[in-house]
Protein backbone atom coordinates (compact mmCIF):
# COMPACT_ATOMS: atom_id res chain seq x y z
CA UNK A 1 0.00 0.00 0.00
CA UNK A 2 1.24 3.07 -0.79
CA UNK A 3 1.97 6.94 1.07
CA UNK A 4 -1.83 8.79 0.67
CA UNK A 5 -0.70 12.17 1.40
CA UNK A 6 -3.55 15.18 2.47
CA UNK A 7 -2.93 18.08 4.15
CA UNK A 8 -3.24 19.24 7.63
CA UNK A 9 -4.61 22.72 8.26
CA UNK A 10 -2.01 25.18 9.73
CA UNK A 11 -4.46 26.70 12.09
CA UNK A 12 -4.14 22.94 13.84
CA UNK A 13 -1.69 23.31 16.78
CA UNK A 14 0.33 20.16 18.18
CA UNK A 15 -2.20 18.23 17.96
CA UNK A 16 0.10 15.67 16.26
CA UNK A 17 2.21 15.24 19.11
CA UNK A 18 -0.66 14.16 20.92
CA UNK A 19 -3.00 12.37 18.08
CA UNK A 20 -1.63 8.81 19.15
CA UNK A 21 -2.63 8.96 22.58
CA UNK A 22 -5.82 7.18 21.85
CA UNK A 23 -4.64 4.21 19.37
CA UNK A 24 -2.05 2.24 21.83
CA UNK A 25 -2.13 4.46 25.15
CA UNK A 26 -3.05 1.10 26.76
CA UNK A 27 -0.30 -0.59 25.48
CA UNK A 28 2.16 1.39 26.83
CA UNK A 29 3.57 1.44 30.07
CA UNK A 30 3.15 4.47 32.59
CA UNK A 31 5.70 7.24 32.64
CA UNK A 32 7.23 7.48 36.24
CA UNK A 33 5.81 11.41 37.21
CA UNK A 34 9.50 11.83 38.23
CA UNK A 35 10.60 10.81 34.57
CA UNK A 36 7.98 13.45 33.47
CA UNK A 37 9.67 16.11 35.08
CA UNK A 38 12.99 15.00 33.85
CA UNK A 39 11.74 15.03 29.93
CA UNK A 40 9.73 18.36 30.63
CA UNK A 41 12.94 20.02 32.24
CA UNK A 42 15.13 18.60 29.36
CA UNK A 43 12.36 20.44 26.50
CA UNK A 44 12.34 23.32 28.23
CA UNK A 45 15.98 23.42 28.35
CA UNK A 46 17.18 22.42 25.40
CA UNK A 47 18.82 24.79 22.80
CA UNK A 48 17.25 22.87 19.68
CA UNK A 49 13.59 22.90 21.20
CA UNK A 50 13.78 26.28 21.67
CA UNK A 51 15.12 27.20 18.33
CA UNK A 52 12.19 25.46 16.84
CA UNK A 53 9.96 26.74 18.85
CA UNK A 54 11.15 30.23 18.04
CA UNK A 55 10.72 28.79 14.49
CA UNK A 56 6.93 27.98 14.85
CA UNK A 57 6.66 31.69 16.57
CA UNK A 58 8.64 33.30 13.27
CA UNK A 59 6.24 31.43 11.19
CA UNK A 60 3.35 32.67 13.07
CA UNK A 61 4.14 36.08 12.66
CA UNK A 62 4.60 35.63 8.87
CA UNK A 63 0.83 34.41 8.47
CA UNK A 64 -0.03 37.19 10.30
CA UNK A 65 1.98 39.53 8.04
CA UNK A 66 1.43 37.50 5.06
CA UNK A 67 -2.28 38.14 5.70
CA UNK A 68 -2.14 41.86 5.42
CA UNK A 69 -2.62 43.81 2.46
CA UNK A 70 -0.19 43.71 -0.31
CA UNK A 71 -0.18 47.74 -1.22
CA UNK A 72 -0.51 50.69 0.86
CA UNK A 73 -1.75 53.69 -0.61
CA UNK A 74 0.19 56.53 -1.69
CA UNK A 75 -0.26 60.32 -1.04
CA UNK A 76 0.92 62.80 -3.31
CA UNK A 77 1.68 66.45 -3.16
CA UNK A 78 2.49 68.78 -5.88
CA UNK A 79 3.02 72.17 -6.01
CA UNK A 80 4.07 74.28 -9.62
CA UNK A 81 4.67 78.17 -9.52
CA UNK A 82 5.54 80.13 -13.21
CA UNK A 83 3.51 82.02 -14.86
CA UNK A 84 0.91 80.56 -13.13
CA UNK A 85 0.25 78.91 -9.66
CA UNK A 86 -0.96 75.52 -8.80
CA UNK A 87 -1.11 73.02 -6.11
CA UNK A 88 -2.96 69.88 -5.92
CA UNK A 89 -3.08 66.29 -3.56
CA UNK A 90 -3.45 63.32 -4.74
CA UNK A 91 -4.38 59.70 -3.60
CA UNK A 92 -2.97 56.85 -5.21
CA UNK A 93 -3.43 52.63 -4.50
CA UNK A 94 -2.53 49.33 -6.44
CA UNK A 95 -4.60 47.06 -6.33
CA UNK A 96 -3.99 43.25 -5.50
CA UNK A 97 -5.91 42.37 -9.03
CA UNK A 98 -4.71 38.35 -8.92
CA UNK A 99 -4.90 37.62 -5.00
CA UNK A 100 -1.43 37.27 -4.17
CA UNK A 101 -1.84 38.39 -0.49
CA UNK A 102 -4.58 34.92 -0.92
CA UNK A 103 -1.44 33.20 -2.16
CA UNK A 104 1.05 34.87 0.39
CA UNK A 105 -0.88 33.41 2.60
CA UNK A 106 -1.62 29.79 0.93
CA UNK A 107 2.63 29.77 1.81
CA UNK A 108 2.50 31.02 5.17
CA UNK A 109 -0.29 28.42 6.03
CA UNK A 110 1.50 25.69 5.02
CA UNK A 111 4.90 26.76 6.39
CA UNK A 112 3.80 27.16 9.97
CA UNK A 113 2.39 23.82 9.49
CA UNK A 114 5.46 22.22 8.61
CA UNK A 115 7.42 24.33 11.40
CA UNK A 116 5.01 22.98 13.98
CA UNK A 117 5.59 19.58 12.93
CA UNK A 118 9.11 20.30 12.86
CA UNK A 119 9.06 21.49 16.46
CA UNK A 120 6.93 17.96 17.35
CA UNK A 121 9.24 15.46 15.43
CA UNK A 122 12.86 17.53 17.36
CA UNK A 123 10.37 17.11 20.88
CA UNK A 124 10.07 13.44 20.01
CA UNK A 125 13.24 12.73 18.64
CA UNK A 126 14.81 14.48 22.02
CA UNK A 127 12.79 12.64 24.47
CA UNK A 128 13.53 8.89 22.44
CA UNK A 129 17.26 10.03 22.85
CA UNK A 130 16.86 10.84 26.48
CA UNK A 131 14.92 7.38 27.08
CA UNK A 132 18.08 5.53 25.21
CA UNK A 133 20.00 7.48 27.36
CA UNK A 134 18.42 6.49 30.64
CA UNK A 135 18.97 3.10 29.56
CA UNK A 136 22.50 3.24 28.58
CA UNK A 137 23.40 4.80 31.73
CA UNK A 138 21.22 2.64 34.00
CA UNK A 139 22.62 -0.81 32.14
CA UNK A 140 25.95 1.06 32.96
CA UNK A 141 25.37 1.47 36.54
CA UNK A 142 24.34 -1.98 37.16
CA UNK A 143 27.53 -3.30 35.10
CA UNK A 144 29.06 -1.24 37.51
CA UNK A 145 27.86 -3.03 40.34
CA UNK A 146 28.13 -6.57 39.13
CA UNK A 147 31.79 -5.62 38.34
CA UNK A 148 32.07 -4.88 42.29
CA UNK A 149 30.54 -7.78 43.04
CA UNK A 150 32.69 -9.47 40.89
CA UNK A 151 35.63 -8.13 42.62
CA UNK A 152 34.25 -9.22 46.12
CA UNK A 153 33.83 -12.56 44.63
CA UNK A 154 37.59 -13.23 43.04
CA UNK A 155 39.10 -11.09 46.14
CA UNK A 156 37.25 -13.92 48.53
CA UNK A 157 38.23 -16.56 45.79
CA UNK A 158 42.40 -15.56 46.01
CA UNK A 159 42.17 -15.36 49.96
CA UNK A 160 40.88 -18.80 49.75
CA UNK A 161 43.11 -20.02 47.31
CA UNK A 162 45.81 -18.50 49.12
CA UNK A 163 44.13 -20.10 52.19
CA UNK A 164 44.51 -23.52 50.72
CA UNK A 165 47.91 -22.93 49.36
CA UNK A 166 49.15 -22.46 52.91
CA UNK A 167 47.91 -25.31 53.70
CA UNK A 168 49.08 -27.72 51.05
CA UNK A 169 45.46 -28.24 49.29
CA UNK A 170 46.39 -26.11 45.88
CA UNK A 171 49.70 -25.57 44.11
CA UNK A 172 50.86 -22.72 42.99
CA UNK A 173 49.54 -22.71 39.22
CA UNK A 174 46.22 -22.69 40.72
CA UNK A 175 47.48 -19.83 42.86
CA UNK A 176 48.75 -18.04 40.08
CA UNK A 177 45.17 -18.25 38.25
CA UNK A 178 43.47 -17.28 41.25
CA UNK A 179 45.12 -14.14 41.55
CA UNK A 180 45.37 -13.30 37.43
CA UNK A 181 41.49 -13.75 37.72
CA UNK A 182 41.55 -11.28 40.88
CA UNK A 183 43.70 -9.14 38.44
CA UNK A 184 41.34 -9.14 35.75
CA UNK A 185 38.27 -8.75 37.93
CA UNK A 186 40.41 -5.09 38.76
CA UNK A 187 40.37 -3.84 35.49
CA UNK A 188 36.67 -4.98 34.54
CA UNK A 189 36.01 -2.83 36.80
CA UNK A 190 37.83 -0.11 36.01
CA UNK A 191 36.40 -0.22 32.64
CA UNK A 192 32.81 -0.13 34.26
CA UNK A 193 33.69 3.17 36.38
CA UNK A 194 34.82 4.37 32.86
CA UNK A 195 31.34 3.31 31.13
CA UNK A 196 29.10 4.56 34.03
CA UNK A 197 30.64 7.92 34.07
CA UNK A 198 30.21 8.40 30.06
CA UNK A 199 27.00 7.11 29.88
CA UNK A 200 26.55 10.08 33.29
CA UNK A 201 28.15 12.62 30.86
CA UNK A 202 26.02 12.02 28.05
CA UNK A 203 23.15 11.96 29.50
CA UNK A 204 23.64 15.58 30.98
CA UNK A 205 24.98 16.73 27.77
CA UNK A 206 21.18 15.63 26.77
CA UNK A 207 19.20 16.79 29.23
CA UNK A 208 21.11 19.89 30.28
CA UNK A 209 21.29 18.52 34.44
CA UNK A 210 24.04 17.32 36.26
CA UNK A 211 22.46 16.14 38.58
CA UNK A 212 23.23 11.99 39.21
CA UNK A 213 19.78 11.02 40.51
CA UNK A 214 18.11 9.87 37.47
CA UNK A 215 14.81 8.59 37.16
CA UNK A 216 13.99 4.66 36.46
CA UNK A 217 12.80 3.22 33.52
CA UNK A 218 9.90 0.78 33.30
CA UNK A 219 11.52 -2.86 33.86
CA UNK A 220 8.08 -4.29 32.23
CA UNK A 221 8.22 -3.06 28.80
CA UNK A 222 4.61 -4.16 27.33
CA UNK A 223 4.73 -6.70 24.16
CA UNK A 224 4.17 -4.82 20.68
CA UNK A 225 0.38 -4.48 19.36
CA UNK A 226 -0.32 -5.02 15.97
CA UNK A 227 -0.50 -1.79 13.74
CA UNK A 228 -0.98 -0.19 10.62
CA UNK A 229 2.13 0.96 9.17
CA UNK A 230 0.43 3.44 6.96
CA UNK A 231 -1.71 4.81 9.70
CA UNK A 232 1.24 5.34 11.72
CA UNK A 233 3.41 6.89 9.05
CA UNK A 234 0.44 9.49 8.02
CA UNK A 235 1.01 10.76 11.50
CA UNK A 236 4.15 11.25 11.70
CA UNK A 237 5.51 14.54 12.62
CA UNK A 238 8.67 14.33 10.79
CA UNK A 239 6.85 13.33 7.40
CA UNK A 240 3.96 16.01 8.55
CA UNK A 241 6.55 18.40 8.47
CA UNK A 242 7.90 17.32 4.91
CA UNK A 243 3.81 17.20 3.40
CA UNK A 244 3.38 20.64 4.31
CA UNK A 245 6.45 21.20 2.80
CA UNK A 246 5.28 20.16 -0.60
CA UNK A 247 2.03 22.47 0.29
CA UNK A 248 4.40 25.25 0.63
CA UNK A 249 6.07 24.28 -2.51
CA UNK A 250 2.73 24.05 -4.29
CA UNK A 251 1.32 27.17 -3.30
CA UNK A 252 4.92 29.10 -4.08
CA UNK A 253 4.32 28.17 -7.78
CA UNK A 254 0.92 29.56 -7.70
CA UNK A 255 2.41 32.29 -6.24
CA UNK A 256 4.60 32.91 -8.69
CA UNK A 257 2.35 32.51 -11.29
CA UNK A 258 0.30 35.51 -10.10
CA UNK A 259 2.89 37.73 -9.47
CA UNK A 260 3.63 37.13 -13.34
CA UNK A 261 0.25 39.48 -13.93
CA UNK A 262 0.57 43.02 -12.87
CA UNK A 263 -1.61 44.68 -10.51
CA UNK A 264 -3.10 48.50 -11.67
CA UNK A 265 -2.42 51.43 -9.75
CA UNK A 266 -5.35 53.70 -9.90
CA UNK A 267 -5.16 57.34 -8.38
CA UNK A 268 -7.10 60.28 -8.28
CA UNK A 269 -6.62 64.03 -7.54
CA UNK A 270 -7.61 67.48 -6.77
CA UNK A 271 -6.45 70.79 -6.86
CA UNK A 272 -6.35 74.50 -7.97
CA UNK A 273 -4.51 76.40 -10.46
CA UNK A 274 -4.54 80.37 -10.44
CA UNK A 275 -3.55 82.13 -13.20
CA UNK A 276 -3.03 86.15 -13.48
CA UNK A 277 -3.86 87.87 -16.89
CA UNK A 278 -4.25 91.48 -17.66
CA UNK A 279 -4.74 91.85 -14.02
CA UNK A 280 -7.05 89.08 -13.52
CA UNK A 281 -7.14 86.79 -10.89
CA UNK A 282 -8.24 83.90 -12.42
CA UNK A 283 -8.85 80.61 -10.49
CA UNK A 284 -9.28 77.02 -11.86
CA UNK A 285 -10.10 74.18 -9.76
CA UNK A 286 -8.51 70.85 -11.14
CA UNK A 287 -9.79 67.06 -11.20
CA UNK A 288 -8.52 64.02 -12.52
CA UNK A 289 -8.17 60.50 -12.66
CA UNK A 290 -4.98 58.23 -13.10
CA UNK A 291 -4.59 54.53 -14.15
CA UNK A 292 -1.04 52.76 -14.60
CA UNK A 293 -0.25 49.30 -15.29
CA UNK A 294 3.09 47.81 -15.69
CA UNK A 295 4.23 45.91 -18.90
CA UNK A 296 5.92 43.31 -18.26
CA UNK A 297 7.93 43.09 -21.83
CA UNK A 298 11.36 43.12 -20.76
CA UNK A 299 11.43 40.29 -17.82
CA UNK A 300 8.16 38.15 -17.68
CA UNK A 301 9.16 36.45 -14.57
CA UNK A 302 8.79 32.82 -16.18
CA UNK A 303 12.14 31.68 -14.55
CA UNK A 304 10.47 32.64 -11.16
CA UNK A 305 7.93 29.88 -11.58
CA UNK A 306 10.10 27.19 -13.29
CA UNK A 307 12.03 27.85 -9.98
CA UNK A 308 9.31 27.03 -8.22
CA UNK A 309 7.81 24.23 -9.78
CA UNK A 310 11.36 22.40 -10.02
CA UNK A 311 11.33 23.41 -5.95
CA UNK A 312 8.02 21.44 -6.09
CA UNK A 313 9.12 18.33 -7.41
CA UNK A 314 11.84 18.42 -4.93
CA UNK A 315 9.78 18.39 -2.12
CA UNK A 316 7.30 15.73 -3.60
CA UNK A 317 10.90 13.24 -4.35
CA UNK A 318 12.16 14.58 -0.65
CA UNK A 319 8.68 13.07 0.54
CA UNK A 320 8.25 9.99 -1.16
CA UNK A 321 12.19 9.29 -0.26
CA UNK A 322 11.32 9.94 3.31
CA UNK A 323 8.51 7.81 3.39
CA UNK A 324 10.25 4.86 2.18
CA UNK A 325 12.72 5.48 4.85
CA UNK A 326 10.90 6.31 7.54
CA UNK A 327 8.38 2.91 6.90
CA UNK A 328 11.79 1.22 6.48
CA UNK A 329 13.03 2.38 9.85
CA UNK A 330 8.93 1.81 11.50
CA UNK A 331 9.14 -1.96 10.28
CA UNK A 332 12.69 -2.34 11.54
CA UNK A 333 12.22 -0.86 15.24
CA UNK A 334 8.89 -3.10 15.27
CA UNK A 335 11.42 -6.11 14.70
CA UNK A 336 14.04 -5.20 16.85
CA UNK A 337 11.72 -4.59 19.65
CA UNK A 338 9.97 -8.23 19.29
CA UNK A 339 13.30 -9.77 19.09
CA UNK A 340 14.40 -7.75 22.38
CA UNK A 341 11.84 -8.11 24.26
CA UNK A 342 11.16 -11.73 23.28
CA UNK A 343 15.07 -12.22 24.32
CA UNK A 344 14.20 -10.67 27.96
CA UNK A 345 11.30 -12.69 28.69
CA UNK A 346 13.68 -16.32 27.99
CA UNK A 347 16.33 -14.31 30.85
CA UNK A 348 13.23 -13.56 33.41
CA UNK A 349 11.79 -16.98 32.55
CA UNK A 350 14.74 -19.06 32.93
CA UNK A 351 17.97 -17.46 33.58
CA UNK A 352 16.86 -14.94 36.33
CA UNK A 353 15.73 -17.29 39.08
CA UNK A 354 18.78 -20.27 39.15
CA UNK A 355 21.63 -17.73 39.15
CA UNK A 356 20.99 -16.27 42.47
CA UNK A 357 22.04 -19.42 44.55
CA UNK A 358 24.46 -20.78 41.55
CA UNK A 359 27.51 -19.04 42.68
CA UNK A 360 26.95 -19.99 46.25
CA UNK A 361 26.89 -23.56 45.39
CA UNK A 362 29.72 -23.20 42.95
CA UNK A 363 31.86 -22.27 46.12
CA UNK A 364 31.05 -25.34 48.56
CA UNK A 365 31.50 -27.56 45.64
CA UNK A 366 35.09 -25.83 45.08
CA UNK A 367 35.94 -25.66 48.54
CA UNK A 368 34.94 -29.32 49.19
CA UNK A 369 37.67 -30.63 46.87
CA UNK A 370 35.17 -31.86 44.22
CA UNK A 371 35.51 -29.23 41.20
CA UNK A 372 39.30 -27.80 39.97
CA UNK A 373 39.87 -24.61 40.80
CA UNK A 374 40.27 -24.18 36.52
CA UNK A 375 36.92 -25.29 36.49
CA UNK A 376 35.44 -23.15 39.12
CA UNK A 377 37.11 -20.03 37.72
CA UNK A 378 35.70 -21.07 34.53
CA UNK A 379 31.92 -21.43 35.72
CA UNK A 380 32.13 -18.54 37.83
CA UNK A 381 32.90 -16.19 35.16
CA UNK A 382 30.20 -18.16 33.14
CA UNK A 383 27.53 -17.58 35.59
CA UNK A 384 28.68 -13.13 36.53
CA UNK A 385 29.20 -12.85 32.35
CA UNK A 386 26.08 -14.24 32.04
CA UNK A 387 24.54 -11.28 34.44
CA UNK A 388 26.11 -9.11 32.32
CA UNK A 389 24.39 -10.73 28.74
CA UNK A 390 21.28 -10.21 30.47
CA UNK A 391 22.03 -6.64 31.69
CA UNK A 392 22.71 -5.74 27.89
CA UNK A 393 19.80 -7.53 26.87
CA UNK A 394 17.71 -5.25 29.31
CA UNK A 395 20.04 -2.12 27.62
CA UNK A 396 18.88 -3.32 24.03
CA UNK A 397 15.02 -3.99 24.81
CA UNK A 398 15.49 0.21 25.96
CA UNK A 399 16.97 1.03 23.57
CA UNK A 400 14.21 -0.65 21.02
CA UNK A 401 11.59 0.30 22.67
CA UNK A 402 12.30 4.31 22.58
CA UNK A 403 13.43 3.91 18.50
CA UNK A 404 9.92 2.36 17.73
CA UNK A 405 8.46 5.11 20.46
CA UNK A 406 9.75 7.79 18.31
CA UNK A 407 9.87 5.61 14.20
CA UNK A 408 5.92 5.27 15.17
CA UNK A 409 5.55 8.66 16.68
CA UNK A 410 3.58 7.16 20.20
CA UNK A 411 5.97 9.29 22.14
CA UNK A 412 2.73 10.67 23.49
CA UNK A 413 0.78 8.22 23.62
CA UNK A 414 2.74 6.99 26.57
CA UNK A 415 3.74 10.22 28.20
CA UNK A 416 2.11 12.52 30.41
CA UNK A 417 0.29 14.98 28.14
CA UNK A 418 1.32 17.83 30.75
CA UNK A 419 4.62 17.37 29.13
CA UNK A 420 4.10 17.49 25.38
CA UNK A 421 4.81 20.97 23.94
Amino acid sequence: MGPFFFRRPASACLAAWLALASLSAAAQPAADPALNDLIRQTLAQNPAVRAARAAVDAAEARLRGAGRPLYNPALELDAEQAETRAGSIGLSQTLDWTDKRGARSDVADAELAAARAQYAALSQQLVGELLAGLGTWQTALAVHRLAQERLTLMQRFFDLADKRRRAGDLNQVELDLASLAQTRARLQLSQAAADRIEAQQALAALSGNLSSDWPALPQDIPPLQAFEADTLLQRLPQLQALRAGVDAARAAVELRRRERRPDPTIGVRAGQEQAFRNGNDDRFNLAGVTLSIPLYLRNNFRAEVDVAAAELTQAQESLQDNYRRARARLLSAADRYRLSRGAWEVWQGSGQASLGSQIDLLERIWRAGEMSTADYLLQLNQTLDTRANALDVQRRLWQAWADWLVASGQVAAWLDPAVSP
